[in-house]
């Protein structure tokens, strides 16, 4: 008798309309786009008139976009569609990322393209001490949590992962949290990342491919190599953490 009233209060609820909460799916291969922004007036502080010129004519923020392709197992980020507003600060203009992530092994290799100058650099993924909170933010539909942690010792970063979308990486070289971080902010570099939406599917190889062109380091090589043309260049600081990440 038990067995038939569970049957007839399940019918029942169906059948009115009842809103049964399916079960969470959970996301293991797909795209995610995101929108990265960039306050480019930040990077004219001086009080010259080149500079305000350069202010009255730049808009405030450069928006472009990156690709991050996934799976289980790995990850590519790399340059997505033009953005709509082609006005960029040139020195935000002449430096690129693309970034490929072994999930499994732990290990990268990023792909940096500084002033036409390729170069390629193969490390274990940077352990961040995040610090999970319980501070809640929707982005592109998923409910995520907010988690702070800092790198290069004194730079803080911000992000929001959701646990929805299984493995663990994100944009630019950042992960190690438990899901994907579909939002990044780094204060210091006046600089956000915003998944604005994803793609459910497969990823092909040719999509997540290695890079493989540029002179070879580690990251500890990298930066130094990076403090060395910094000398050279002092005009150049003011992008030092875009080269960085």
């Amino acid at each position: 008798m038990k067995k038939y009233i569970k049957i007839f209060l399940l019918i029942f609820l169906l059948g009115s309309g009842y809103n049964v909460k399916a079960q969470p799916q959970f996301i293991t291969a797909g795209k995610i786009e995101f929108e990265k922004r960039t306050n480019q007036h930040s990077l004219l502080e001086d009080e010259s008139m080149w500079d305000e010129m350069m202010k009255k004519n730049l808009p405030k923020f450069a928006v472009t976009y990156f690709d991050l392709y996934f799976n289980e197992e790995k990850s590519l980020y790399k340059t997505g569609r033009d953005p709509d507003n082609r006005m960029i600060h040139w020195g935000l203009s002449y430096i690129s990322n693309t970034v490929y992530k072994d999930l499994k092994n732990e290990t990268f290799v990023n792909q940096k393209n500084i002033f036409g100058s390729d170069f390629l650099i193969s490390d274990s993924i940077q352990k961040i001490d995040w610090k999970i909170t319980n501070e809640p933010r929707t982005i592109a539909g998923f409910e995520c949590r907010k988690a702070v942690g800092r790198i290069f010792d004194s730079i803080v970063v911000i992000a929001f992962y959701t646990d929805e979308i299984l493995p663990s990486s994100g944009p630019e070289s950042f992960g190690g949290l438990p899901g994907m971080i579909l939002g990044l902010a780094i204060p210091r570099m006046h600089t956000t990342w915003y998944a604005t939406k994803l793609e459910v599917r497969e990823i092909t190889t040719k999509e997540a491919a290695v890079p493989k062109e540029g002179k070879k380091f580690n990251e500890k090589q990298f930066r130094v190599e990076m403090q060395d043309i910094l000398k050279e260049r002092d005009w150049l600081k003011k992008m030092q953490w875009q080269m960085l990440i």
